[in-house]
């Protein structure tokens, strides 16, 4: 048997207080293809959790039976901080309570221009010997990262488990949605049979969304050292972020049908062994971020939707309304939710209480919305 299980303690952020992020690692080290899950970096999204719990299980089943032939790691509660935010029972971990706050899937750090420096002097003309170069720098620029607060400790724990993969699923989820995935235009193609095994038909496509997210920090190393090499320098880490549905959607049947399509996607990699499944992707689409509506509340009050998950839409079609319930007169009390955008509507707020501005529903679309900013592409 190759699985171990090993517990990484963070810096204590208080006295008497300690966390601990735990990483099942199945066969040998170095061994390649390496793929990274992890669930949780938002800590109030948690179908990941079930999912990986169970992937789990398949994967040391599988171990038991000799099948592993690459590495794999899970860490599964990625986020044990956000976990801690614990509010009258409300658990808000997609911000950060201390170390200056934020959201804490952005402004990961960057090591693109420091890794560049220790390589480009020894970069070759054999495109494997690359990639252990940068690997190597990757590793030394790792080690040099602070650790002073529980949330630095965090940081580079995880980066130091996953930036030598060449592999990243960072599994999150939205308020309400259809299962979707975020997806860096240069791996449409790569990841398309993971969103065929695992049934999602919207996937959202950008170069990069200014946001420093754990799934974009993992590759930009190799996207930023490609801009100076080109073909001497391979892609040695893909990634994405695949979102699991909605908040709500846990369940031992949606854990089980995940795991299974992530399990048949490690046999596709050829990180387990096994018979190659068959893929049905013809419903993939892919759809530009920066054609992505973000409808937002033109008023507090109660939101009412009135298309389902899934549907499509068109632009200046009415997906629902926000019911003003401080209007004088009730009768006039409803100001309606406007599609910009021709496409899917796919993700909405679980809350139905809404404050004024917020966006409230996601359209994927197909053309360029002129209000959407590329390089900012995503709001906290």
């Amino acid at each position: 048997m190759s699985y171990q299980l090993y517990s990484h303690t963070l810096p204590s952020a208080t006295p008497g207080t300690q966390r601990i992020l735990k990483a099942h690692h199945f066969g040998e080290a170095g061994a390649r293809p390496k793929i990274y899950l992890q669930a949780g970096l938002h800590a109030d999204e948690w179908p990941g959790f079930l999912v990986l719990n169970t992937l789990i299980k398949k994967l040391i089943k599988a171990d038991e039976d000799g099948l592993i032939k690459g590495e794999i790691i899970i860490v599964p509660v990625s986020n044990p901080i956000g976990l801690g935010q614990n509010f009258h029972g409300y658990i808000p971990g997609r911000f950060a309570f201390s170390d200056g706050g934020g959201n804490f899937n952005r402004n990961w750090p960057q090591l693109g221009e420091k890794v560049e420096r220790l390589v480009n002097q020894q970069i070759t003309g054999d495109v494997e010997t690359n990639v252990q170069l940068v690997r190597d720098a990757i590793r030394e620029e790792l080690i040099a990262l602070p650790e002073l607060t529980e949330l630095q400790g965090m940081r580079k724990t995880l980066l130091a488990l996953s930036m030598d993969a060449d592999e990243v699923i960072d599994l999150h989820c939205s308020g309400e949605a259809c299962m979707h995935a975020y997806v860096a235009q240069e791996f449409e193609e790569y990841f398309t049979p993971l969103l065929g095994l695992m049934g999602a038909k919207v996937a959202l496509s950008e170069l990069e969304t200014g946001a420093l997210s754990f799934d974009e920090t993992n590759v930009s190393v190799w996207r930023h050292l490609k801009t100076h090499y080109a073909h001497l320098m391979p892609w040695g880490c893909r990634s994405l972020t695949l979102e699991l549905r909605g908040e709500n959607d846990i369940s031992y049947e949606l854990a089980e049908q995940d795991a299974s399509a992530l399990m048949k996607y490690l046999t596709y990699r050829k990180v387990v062994k096994g018979k190659a499944p068959k893929i049905d992707a013809s419903q993939v689409t892919f759809f530009p971020l920066d054609a992505m509506d973000l409808v937002k509340a033109p008023i507090a009050g109660i939101a009412c939707f009135h298309k389902d998950l899934g549907e499509a839409v068109e632009a200046g079609e009415v997906i629902g309304e926000i019911v003003d319930v401080m209007a004088d007169d009730v009768t006039q009390s409803s100001y309606p939710l406007i599609a910009r955008a021709n496409g899917v509507f796919f993700a909405r707020f679980q809350r139905r209480l809404v404050a004024c501005g917020e966006s409230i529903a996601k359209i994927a679309g197909r053309e360029h919305l002129a209000f959407r900013e590329i390089g900012h592409l995503f709001e906290d």
